[in-house]
């Protein structure tokens, strides 16, 4: 069997899905009018999926992203655990009205933004060659990667500097696990999908994570292997199988918790934090009675979806109980306006041509601030996430979902079509694939403003590097340019001939 990004869903198969998991709901007591709209959106969302032709295009990537990560994983566990979909909420209704709103809205998005295809004309396309050297153009991007990295304590991190800009556009790390683990595919004819150099930059990633004790960092190139994979077609076999639940194992058993211990390696240097995740790895139990601790003291603010905690990465698969929150608070009349909107828009401009240029000050702590989550009156640092979709209510009320949504997503997507040309014929779009699985569901409206401009920019500047620098730079540290195997491995062709044909 061969792994391939999907492109469409068939809609009857999830009908039949969506109508015994209503059944599922009535049984456990989840309200008429809830699981009614529920079962909208699942159709809507798979519905949009296929219109946005899937993987095969940015907006389907975003769907999926954006429906699964925001919606569908929490209300799916929801029912597994047993318990009614629209407890422990305080507007249900409301919530699960405007999620099923706003796939309408990005339905028709979709259908806008496929008779505006920029793909043809793509950047992408322009600088792209007729055959490129994965493997030398994603080392090449690892060693652009770690020069920005490693400027950054040399030449300092201020405000409008060079490195500042580099820092805040270095997708090459990530984008450079992709083309390995491609490259690793092409080169071996399919028997491994991933080298040395690839597996060294996995390792290091994973160190960096936990320096910071970040989930994101930890799970980023775990996510990336696996688009590379799925991009490149790879033929699975059993030490895949092995890899993917190791990952899954690591994900939810360790890496999960251990970024909810972060408070134990306060005041600790790099060294010592590696220390104590592998004492924390070697003595699982002492980790899950401190994680445990920590659920029953801790107070975000945030009320709690599920009657039982079911762990950090479960609970953050889903957006519903933050964004209830953020509904209800706006829904009693407590609106923005455009003001976050204006700042972010306004944040594009670089520092030379805006000197008084300020750090945006709307955010998910604001917001929980102006709620009175429960946080601290001096933490502003404490990250709380909220769906586009609750910040675009919280601005606008409804006209955040009807009007003001639509158009920054038909500006998101028209304009990545643009940078990165035709992702099923050149591999940039995997990079915003990857942004999206995090972006889309929990980074407000301010995170798809940032990419119009910011992302865009730096996708240009990594298609510029992986065309013109990275090969060059890879194969001098390579020494030559790895051989492929006689046997062909078949490409990335395009995955929409493969769903016609």
């Amino acid at each position: 069997m061969r792994l391939s990004l999907p492109t469409r869903i068939p809609l009857s198969k999830v009908f039949v899905f969506a109508s015994v998991f209503f059944c599922v709901q009535q049984i456990q007591h989840t309200g008429l009018l809830f699981s009614v709209l529920y079962f909208a959106f699942l159709i809507l969302s798979v519905i949009t999926f296929n219109f946005a032709e899937g993987f095969s295009r940015i907006t389907g990537a975003y769907v999926f992203w954006y429906s699964t990560l925001i919606v569908i994983v929490g209300v799916t566990w929801k029912a597994m655990v047993g318990e009614p979909a629209d407890s422990n909420l305080y507007e249900p209704v409301l919530d699960m009205a405007l999620y099923t709103t706003s796939m309408v809205m990005l339905l028709l998005v979709t259908l806008i933004n496929r008779k505006m295809d920029f793909r043809s004309i793509g950047i992408g396309g322009g600088f792209s060659k007729a055959e490129l050297n994965y493997t030398a153009a994603g080392l090449g991007c690892i060693v652009v990667w770690l020069i920005i990295i490693f400027a950054i304590p040399i030449f300092g991190n201020a405000p409008g500097s060079l490195a500042s800009a580099l820092n805040q556009v270095n997708v090459f790390g990530s984008l450079g696990i992709i083309l390995l683990t491609i490259g690793a595919i092409r080169d071996s004819g399919g028997r491994r999908s991933v080298n040395m150099i690839g597996l060294a930059t996995f390792i290091y990633f994973e160190y960096l994570g936990l320096l910071g004790y970040s989930k994101q960092a930890m799970i980023t190139p775990m996510v990336c292997w696996a688009v590379g994979v799925f991009y490149a077609r790879l033929r699975v076999r059993f030490v895949h199988v092995v890899a993917i639940v190791l990952m899954a194992v690591a994900s939810f058993g360790f890496i999960s918790p251990l970024s909810a211990s972060r408070d134990l390696a306060e005041g600790m240097d790099g060294g010592q934090h590696v220390m104590l995740a592998w004492y924390l790895l070697t003595h699982p139990a002492y980790l899950r009675e401190h994680v445990k601790q920590l659920e029953v003291t801790a107070d975000t603010g945030v009320t709690e979806y599920y009657d039982t905690p079911q762990g950090s990465l479960i609970e953050r698969l889903s957006m519903i109980a933050p964004d209830d929150e953020l509904f209800t608070f706006s829904a009693k009349g407590h609106y923005e306006g455009m003001a976050p909107i204006y700042e972010y828009f306004g944040n594009l401009l670089p520092h030379f041509l805006n000197p008084d240029k300020r750090q945006v000050t709307f955010s998910g702590n604001l917001y929980a601030h102006e709620m009175g989550m429960g946080l601290a009156e001096e933490d502003t640092s404490t990250g709380i996430s909220f769906s586009p979709v609750a910040e675009a209510f919280h601005c606008e009320g409804w006209g955040g979902v009807l009007w003001l949504l639509p158009m920054i997503w038909l500006l998101l997507f028209s304009s990545v079509d643009f940078v990165v040309g035709d992702m099923t014929k050149y591999p940039w779009g995997l990079m915003v694939v990857v942004w999206m699985a995090h972006a889309a569901p929990e980074q407000l409206v301010g995170g798809m403003v940032y990419f119009i401009g910011y992302g865009n920019f730096g996708m240009m500047l990594a298609i510029i590097v992986v065309t013109r620098i990275a090969p060059i730079l890879g194969t001098l540290f390579l020494g030559r340019a790895p051989t492929p195997v006689g046997r062909r491995l078949p490409g990335a062709r395009s995955i929409v001939a493969q769903a016609q044909g």
